[in-house]
């Protein structure tokens, strides 16, 4: 079985799953997207598994009302 992927950035990931397990053996880019930032990002480039997840946003900063904060 395989299947394709689109990431976060317009690639397209092509994967290969083993038939008996299922379990993604191969992630190779098969097209790049028009407006991807990432310069690794090549036609034939294998990717790990962790390289398919979304990019993290950093935390947003808590900030306090102090006025309603008081009791």
């Amino acid at each position: 079985m395989s299947y394709n992927l689109l990431l976060d950035c317009g690639c397209t990931v092509y994967v290969a799953c083993h038939p008996q397990t299922n379990e993604a053996h191969t992630r190779v880019i098969e097209f790049r997207g028009a407006r991807c930032a990432v310069r690794r990002h090549e036609v034939g480039l294998k990717l790990y598994v962790w390289e398919l997840l979304p990019e993290r946003t950093p935390p947003r900063p808590v900030t306090l009302d102090w006025d309603s904060a008081a009791m």
